[in-house]
């Protein structure tokens, strides 16, 4: 029979008494749970909202505080209790998934109003007999007995035997044990520990006896958020000691008056479950500042907190109905990643004791210091989600989803494949440690720091490597991550020497054959072309060389019959059967891709794409001597600019416009008869931002003059044409002398006497094409044919990748 709803999960609202006094109730926070955080805002929230609740309960007695829904799961066995005493765990443990916060913030809240109730109630009873003439006394006694007893059973709960019989009604995994034995409990973490060390203090004194002011300090050594809760607690205490006073904080609505409780019957029955005695509200009616009026404040906003707030308590069947259902009503709190899910599986499986001196802890120490550069919140989600689809196509070659329950899913199913072998454990766990460092440290830069390789020489980071992660990076061409990765890690673990040597090699053979197919395929479609598929193909199969997945393991594990081979070689041929092949790349031969690429308006379609083949061009170029305007190949260093210092130099080498986006005089209509037209590579250069104001939409005349002063072998030179011009620009001669230096490919287009058409554009985007090719080819193992006879072959650009989004600069810019 199909499974149903109620026996997915079950949600009942409780208030705060029913819910922490259950018999047998022990609550249990998973190791994954972030440490306590609220702060000082969240508290005065809490604290607001109950007082608001009070005030709104003398007008409608029905009325309740509403702190939102806590989401648990009933572990019936046990599997989340680590470490764990069997024979000693509570007789019904909630797991929770969500609301720890909150309910951290309610114990100790119940705490300090149970340590200020017991100082009041001393100073007003001393401990010493009642006299039972005086019935309201003797009723404000028992009142505040009842309410201490029921404020204690809320937060913790008295075993019949054992040497440690107190159990803290909220533990948590790996720190915490519950055990009546002095040897095996174990209360370490900050909330176990405070409501432990009050506990054991309440239980140990008399009541004849001056009840000590319970004060925590933090420990030295203690658990994350321990600072924050005693804080917090604190901060509670002193706002509770202010309300019993009549002070008045700013912040806070004001406690309501006793006489309205003294008076108001439904009002007591709300908060009591019971009319006062008539004598203790004649009494009562008439305090103001004695510390009986005091102590009874706090024994009316206890019983409030007690039993007029509520929570909705929702249990779901397992772990993973829990977070679903969270990840559904989840509107204030902040979803755990799916890393921080998982980092308690790795815990469990190399055992508690022996994980802080693991590799698996130096493992996920290192993942975890790369995500935390991230606040809590959006960053770090996405940060996270990220890193987790790259690591699942290296290790797998996965298509892993972004939702959290699908990544937790597979961090799950995926290690529990290696539970029962330490080195492929560590094997999966050192892989997404490279991951995240290769993300961390070679694609993402922190704090201006210059890109780096981690575990590899220096000289491994070449000045190729680099012009390569900076154009990849920049296209934000995430999928090439992966591939990008497994070369990476091979090089990272190879032998010292001359096995790190070729490896390091190949790492370098892989990422410029990954920017060069790249750059083939995107600048012959308008948007990504699909290329996603193709690098998972690389990943995972099927391949059309023959070639062995890239991918660590097969998810599929018919898919690899021997270990991924990790080579360049054959990656180059794979990816060079994918250009060629015609129900892929679709590219046969040179003709084809400079038709292709030359009809498209690049500039609009990917910037970095276009920045990235105008710099391959003009390297070491030289003016055109037989055809003014265009530019040669030259002789090396003769004028370098495809470097990773030319990548990254965007003042000087920033793409610009020839004719003007916009229509306008000086300029062939031709250039705005199809608005693509401007924004095809012909019409693009790599110019001086800065002479942005003096180029702006000048006709070509003038233009033509500013291009050869920009790009002069000389500033003598430079000065020479812009005072012979006579022309007048919006920069001095002086400024746009300065920004001058030898670029053949703008001296060549100052030298073009001739007007400019989109028919000598589109001859200077073949020539720009061609000397792209030419530099790039060798990148990839790529030659293809460049015959007259060679049928010109068109891309079928229907299909758009839409699980890559091109988030480089936007398509707009200077003209």
């Amino acid at each position: 029979m199909p499974t149903q709803a109620k026996e997915i999960f079950e949600a009942q609202s409780k208030s705060v008494r029913e819910l922490l006094s259950d018999n047998g109730l022990g609550l249990y926070l998973p190791p994954y749970q972030r440490p306590y955080g609220w702060g000082k805002d969240k508290v005065e929230k809490l604290l607001d909202d109950t007082l608001h609740g009070l005030k709104n309960l003398g007008k409608a007695p029905d009325s309740f505080t509403f702190l939102g829904t806590v989401i648990t799961i009933h572990d019936v066995n046990h599997v989340t209790v680590k470490p764990i005493v069997k024979s000693e765990v509570p007789s019904k443990v909630l797991t929770v998934i969500d609301g720890q916060q909150r309910l951290s913030s309610l114990l100790i809240l119940l705490v300090g109003l149970h340590n200020l109730i017991r100082q009041r109630a001393w100073k007003v009873f001393k401990g010493k007999a009642l006299d039972p003439t005086d019935s309201a006394r003797t009723h404000l006694y028992s009142e505040t007995s009842d309410i201490l007893q029921m404020l204690g059973a809320a937060f913790y709960e008295r075993k019949n035997f054992g040497t440690t019989p107190i159990y803290p009604r909220l533990i948590r995994a790996f720190v915490d044990q519950w055990a009546r034995d002095e040897k095996l409990k174990q209360y370490e973490s900050p909330i176990a520990n405070l409501i432990y060390q009050y506990s054991l203090l309440v239980d140990n004194e008399s009541a004849d006896s001056k009840p000590t002011d319970f004060k925590p300090a933090a420990r030295q050594n203690a658990g994350e958020g321990e600072g924050d809760l005693i804080k917090r607690f604190n901060e509670i205490r002193i706002g509770l000691t202010k309300l019993s006073q009549r002070k008045t904080i700013e912040e806070l609505e004001d406690l309501p008056p006793l006489a309205t409780l003294a008076t108001n019957i439904e009002f007591q029955r709300a908060l009591f479950n019971h009319e006062l005695d008539s004598e203790l509200c004649a009494w009562i009616g008439g305090l103001e500042d004695e510390p009986e009026a005091e102590l009874m404040r706090l024994v009316m906003f206890a019983a409030y907190g007690l039993n007029r707030i509520a929570l909705t308590v929702v249990q779901g069947k397992d772990e993973d109905y829990a977070f679903t259902i969270f990840e559904s009503l989840n509107t204030t709190g902040e979803p755990l990643t799916a890393f921080e899910t998982f980092l308690p599986r790795v815990v469990m499986a190399e055992k508690i004791q022996d994980y802080q001196e693991s590799d698996a802890h130096a493992y996920m120490k290192e993942v975890q210091g790369y995500l935390d550069r991230f606040d809590v919140g959006d960053k770090l989600q996405n940060a996270t989600r990220d890193l987790l689809v790259t690591f699942a196509l290296a290790e797998t070659g996965e298509k892993l989803s972004k939702r959290l329950p699908d990544q937790r899913v597979y961090m799950r199913d995926t290690f529990e494949g290696h539970k029962d072998s330490a080195d492929e454990r560590s094997a999966y766990l050192r892989h997404l440690r490279d991951t995240a460092a290769f993300v961390g440290n070679a694609w993402e830069s922190t704090n201006n720091s210059p890109r780096a390789l981690p575990g590899l020489e220096a000289t491994a980071m070449t000045d190729a490597v680099k012009l390569c992660l900076g154009f990849l990076d920049k296209l934000n061409h995430t999928i090439a991550i992966a591939p990008l990765v497994r070369f990476y890690s091979e090089a990272v673990h190879a032998d010292e020497g001359e096995a790190r040597g070729k490896r390091i090699a190949e790492f370098e053979k892989a990422i410029k054959a990954i920017t060069a197919f790249t750059v083939f395929w995107r600048s012959t479609r308008r948007g990504t072309g699909n290329i996603d598929s193709q690098y998972r193909a690389v990943m995972a199969g099927p391949s059309l060389t023959g070639m062995v997945p890239l991918a660590r393991q097969s998810a599929v594990p018919t898919v690899l019959s021997s270990d991924p081979a990790v080579d360049a070689e054959a990656l180059k041929k794979e990816l060079v059967a994918r250009l060629l092949h015609p129900k892929h790349g679709a590219i046969p031969n040179l003709p084809s891709f400079l038709a292709d690429a030359s009809a498209l308006p690049l500039y609009k379609m990917a910037r970095p794409l276009t920045r990235f083949l105008l710099l391959a061009a003009y390297h070491d170029t030289i003016e055109d001597p037989g055809n003014p305007g265009l530019i040669i190949q030259g002789k090396a260093g003769v004028a370098s600019c495809f470097t990773a210092d030319g990548w990254a130099d965007e003042t000087h080498l920033t793409v610009e416009h020839i004719a003007p986006q916009q229509a306008t005089s000086g300029w062939d209509e031709d250039f705005y008869s199809d608005k693509e037209t401007v924004h095809k590579l012909g019409n693009l250069v790599l110019a001086p931002n800065a002479a942005n104001a003096s180029l702006s939409s000048r006709p070509w005349n003038e233009k033509k003059v500013l291009y050869a002063a920009l790009g002069a072998p000389t500033a003598d030179d430079a000065k020479s044409i812009l005072t012979s011009s006579g022309l007048t620009f919006a920069q001095s001669t002086e400024d746009l002398t300065a920004l001058s230096r030898y670029l053949p490919h703008l001296r060549a287009l100052g030298q073009r006497e001739d007007e400019l058409n989109p028919a000598f554009m589109d001859q200077r985007a073949v020539v720009l094409l061609r000397l792209a090719y030419t530099r790039l080819k060798g990148w990839l193992g790529l030659e293809l044919s460049d015959s007259s006879s060679d049928l010109v072959v068109k891309v079928d650009d229907v299909e758009i990748e839409n699980d890559e989004f091109d988030g480089s600069e936007d398509a707009t810019g200077a003209v």
